[in-house]
């Protein structure tokens, strides 16, 4: 009896394993051979969770297999999924729920698998991105009858998407933008800068590009690196500074201020009030870039019209239907009017009260995060600006 209970438990965990990393090659493919690390891991984790310490080679396999040759910043990050594998393998020595289950048959221990395997495949799905699309009215009678168009990558940290960034290329072409903004961790600290550099290199040729850093490149220690690798493909570089640009006949004053990693909070507020300065009295259209979505309320203290972020990643897991982050550990900080749980601007555009908005991007990382996304799909934010009333809302 005993072995006939443990054949039957093995082969429920097989097929489970099985349908986890087919579901992840099934759903993945399409993405010009991009196989997405961070849920198949998560799938990996569940079972070892689920089932006990003796699936950790299966959660290894799980996490493993699909970004092996696929990302070549997989050894750089290694040492994180090893590291949650095996927490969570230890855990489950006390905690293991099909023990647990069997109180109430084989019945109760098939379904809780199946559903295992469906929140493994959503967290596959929920890794795809999508484009946010934003209708916005600013600067008064600035904008021009057929509108502008703005494209808004952030937080990319150099995260694969499809052979030589080909998909994201074709998602940033496929809405043709006026301009396109980098606002900030297009690279990471720890993945190496081809899928960024692919990326930047093809869209620059294509259309006015502005960058800001963000804090992971400070992170780099090579922000200077990464700066004459931008400015060779094209891009400005702002960095506490401002440039005039003109686009569809309007003067646009872009500014954008550096991130505050390593900078003491009096002198970031003093970049931010010296690019204010900069455009004060200007009748041209203002925007602004920084990073840091959750200094929200020092940008009110100016007269942007429009104020660009990313950094908290859309809260990594959301609440569906009510589009609310749940964690952002990067919140937070001096000045800040952000906080770790239930952030407010994880992800949207956001009135700050003085005739500017706020649209922070969830962002574009994959598989750089400790944490899969969940009901939160990696975003290319589109915003066009138009003459006439807002028609967006969050998402």
């Amino acid at each position: 009896m005993k072995a006939n209970l443990r054949n039957s438990r093995f082969a429920i965990v097989g097929i489970a394993y099985l349908v986890s990393l087919l579901a992840a090659f099934a759903l993945t493919r399409p993405e010009a051979a991009h196989a997405n690390i961070m849920a198949p891991w998560a799938a990996g984790a569940f079972l070892v969770l689920f089932f006990g310490p003796y699936l950790l080679p299966v959660g290894c396999t799980t996490g493993f297999l699909p970004g092996l040759g696929a990302l070549g910043g997989l050894a750089a990050i290694l040492p994180f999924y090893v590291a949650h594998v095996v927490f969570i393998s230890i855990l489950s020595r006390h905690t293991s729920l099909w023990r647990r289950l069997g109180r109430f048959g084989e019945r109760a221990r098939k379904i809780a698998v199946v559903l295992m395997a469906l929140l493994s495949a959503a967290g596959v799905w929920y890794e795809f991105p999508t484009v946010t699309q934003y209708e916005l009215a600013v600067g008064g009678g600035k904008i021009p009858p057929d509108g502008i168009r703005l494209a808004v990558v952030s937080d990319l940290h150099s995260c694969r998407y499809g052979a030589g960034q080909k998909a994201l290329i074709g998602a940033v072409q496929a809405q043709d933008p006026d301009i396109v903004l980098l606002v900030g961790d297009i690279f990471d600290d720890r993945l190496p800068d081809d899928n960024t550099m692919a990326f930047v290199s093809a869209i620059a040729r294509e259309y006015p590009c502005f960058f800001v850093f963000g804090n992971h490149e400070h992170w780099s220690g090579r922000i200077h690196e990464m700066s004459d690798a931008l400015k060779a493909a094209g891009v400005t570089v702002l960095k506490g500074n401002a440039k005039t640009i003109r686009a569809k006949g309007v003067e646009i004053d872009l500014c954008g201020i550096d991130d505050p990693t390593y900078m003491p909070g009096e002198e970031w507020l003093g970049q931010l009030a010296a690019v204010a300065a900069v455009t004060a009295g200007s009748p041209h259209l203002k925007i602004l870039l920084s990073h840091r979505a959750e200094y929200a309320g020092e940008y009110a203290k100016y007269d942007f019209d429009l104020v660009f972020s990313g950094h908290l990643h859309g809260g990594q897991w959301r609440i569906p239907g009510l589009g609310l982050g749940i964690y952002s550990p990067s919140a937070g900080g001096p000045r800040s009017g952000e906080r770790h749980i239930f952030p407010r601007r994880a992800g949207g555009a956001y009135a700050l009260g003085n005739n500017s908005t706020l649209v922070v991007s969830r962002g574009l990382a994959r598989e750089s995060a400790p944490l899969p996304r969940f009901f939160n799909h990696p975003e290319l934010v589109v915003v066009n600006l138009k003459p006439q009333n807002p028609s967006a809302t969050n998402p």
